[in-house]
């Protein structure tokens, strides 16, 4: 830790880090472990991670500052913001929220925490006179939050970075007391209140219970050369806009709202969701344009990864914050690498297209297929029959074969995705091909050489047969992912490969390396 907080503030970006004490951590432990809710936990100003790693919560998200304190964390920690200062807490719903923050500003910390927190509890350590500060006590009068001071502790204490402060460990609840499934105080109505002033008490208007989402499309075409730059101002530019046109709404008088019957809590509600689909909108838009990135990942791959950045909390579009989040995919984007690998060997390994390592004595049974995990050790044929529920598109009244289903093309596309990341990159045009029943289709490489020879028939069945260099790597590869494969010299022994040749192919699927991520440095290059 000490040779962390050595380069941090050589590099000028300390901003204030005192790791959490051994000591702050067992009683904020001892207190997490009585809370019912507390499968998702955030940390803002997490530094390193350290309280984040204390802790055997499924969902850990962080934000934090210094991008050499978030190269340091772990990969199960998901960055959903870097300046604390340009995010909004409003939308990022976590059961938890923990926060040691630098305590030359711990107030405005504090209540930005206390006011926006969409969580059922938060722990504060911050300096012991926060009792005398009005505007903290007003901040939890405002969401009628109850606290209390866990313990007392001294920064003199600590084994990471001592400090002449004395601070409280606070818990404070924002729930209900006995239920868990409630908030007293939404965050979104706090903000809504302090940003809009209407004319009139929103409890006189009427309710018509309407409420709509209408997800905003981009009206400029984006350019690649200033990608992040550029979908920023475009998010900010129409985020103002939805903003000031629901400012209209204050010059209004409360008779106009009687005359159309609106509810302002229905406008709050059309608001929130307005700006939670401009901001999905623009990180999809975003990742969409990541082709380092996505065009080695599976259409499976890609949603599951979009997903958790959506998921559970709201990142908000700063350019500081795509950063943080195409580093984190650059760091587990080799996990998904590889588990979509073997994903896609699993789905080719029926008992006809498979047979056992030389070192596999079992048998394979004929009810094998429907516990595929469960088999081991064995290699994939070049030629493979796949059974597809849809291979074909057939028309309904004259059963005439109309293309390629689009479930279909999307497990070729994933195909040639495994193959790609392997050193082998297709060259024919999925789309520019025609299908018939039977009919042979072959894909070539960049050399000129034939890849696989696809067959699609219409009782669902898919017919390949691939290179047989393709399918050498293929199987080692994931013979290496499922501990099959231990070394090279392993590999000789299995398979009809020399040791020599498996050298030079052990561990070939693609790595997002660490140069990887100087790419964000330059947003030329994104």
């Amino acid at each position: 830790m000490k040779a962390l907080i050595k380069e941090i503030k050589e590099n000028n970006q300390d901003f204030e880090f005192y790791p959490t004490t051994d000591e702050i951590l067992e009683s904020l432990k001892n207190r997490i472990n009585l809370l019912s809710n507390k499968s998702s936990i955030l940390d803002i100003g997490a530094g390193n991670g350290k309280v984040l790693n204390t802790f055997d919560i499924r969902t850990k998200y962080a934000i934090e500052k210094s991008k050499i304190l978030i190269e340091n964390m772990n990969k199960d920690i998901f960055i959903v913001g870097t300046d604390f200062n340009e995010q909004t807490l409003i939308d990022k719903k976590v059961d938890i929220i923990f926060c040691n923050p630098p305590y030359s500003v711990y107030e405005e910390w504090s209540n930005k925490i206390i006011k926006e927190a969409n969580s059922y509890t938060i722990f504060f350590v911050i300096p012991e006179r926060w009792k005398k500060q009005k505007s903290i006590l007003d901040s939890l009068k405002l969401r009628d939050a109850e606290y209390e001071i866990i313990n007392s502790f001294d920064f003199l204490d600590s084994e990471d970075r001592k400090a002449r402060t004395k601070v409280d460990l606070i818990q404070i609840n924002l729930n209900h007391k006995g239920y868990y499934s409630e908030i007293k105080e939404d965050p979104f109505n706090i903000w809504f209140n302090e940003n809009f002033k209407f004319k009139k008490d929103e409890k006189n208007l009427f309710d018509n219970g309407d409420s709509y989402k209408k997800q905003e499309k981009l009206k400029e075409v984006v350019s690649k050369e200033n990608l992040i730059v550029e979908l920023v101002y475009l998010y900010n530019e129409e985020l103002a806009n939805i903003i000031n046109n629901y400012r209209t709404l204050e010059t209004l008088d409360f008779s106009i709202f009687k005359e159309l019957n609106i509810d302002i809590n229905n406008v709050k509600e059309s608001l929130k969701l307005r700006i939670e689909g401009l901001k999905n909108l623009y990180w999809k838009e975003l990742f969409d344009n990541l082709d380092k990135i996505i065009d080695r990942l599976t259409y499976s791959s890609r949603d599951n990864l979009l997903r958790t950045l959506m998921d559970n909390t709201g990142i908000d579009f700063t350019v500081s914050n795509v950063y943080s989040v195409v580093i984190w995919t650059i760091k587990n984007a080799n996990e998904y690498y590889n588990k979509q690998l073997l994903e896609m060997y699993i789905s080719l390994s029926d008992k006809d297209n498979i047979k056992n390592y030389k070192s596999n004595k079992r048998m394979i049974e004929d009810g094998w297929r429907y516990n595929k995990k469960d088999m081991s050790h064995y290699s994939l044929d070049y030629r493979i029959v796949h059974n597809f529920y849809n291979a074909l598109d057939i028309h309904y009244w004259n059963k005439t074969v109309t293309g390629l289903s689009l479930n279909a093309k999307r497990f070729i596309q994933d195909i040639f995705t495994i193959s790609n990341n392997l050193g082998f990159e297709i060259t024919t045009k999925l789309d520019n091909i025609h299908w018939e029943a039977g009919k042979p289709n072959n894909f070539y490489l960049k050399d000129n050489s034939l890849f696989v020879e696809i067959k699609a028939f219409k009782n669902g069945n898919l017919h390949f047969k691939f290179k047989k260099e393709f399918m050498k790597k293929f199987n080692l590869e994931a013979g290496r992912l499922n501990g099959w494969i231990k070394s090279p010299k392993q590999a000789s022994e299995e398979f009809d490969i020399t040791e020599e040749e498996a050298k030079k192919i052990f561990s070939i699927n693609f790595k997002m390396l660490p140069k990887n991520i100087l790419m964000i440095e330059n947003i030329k290059n994104i």
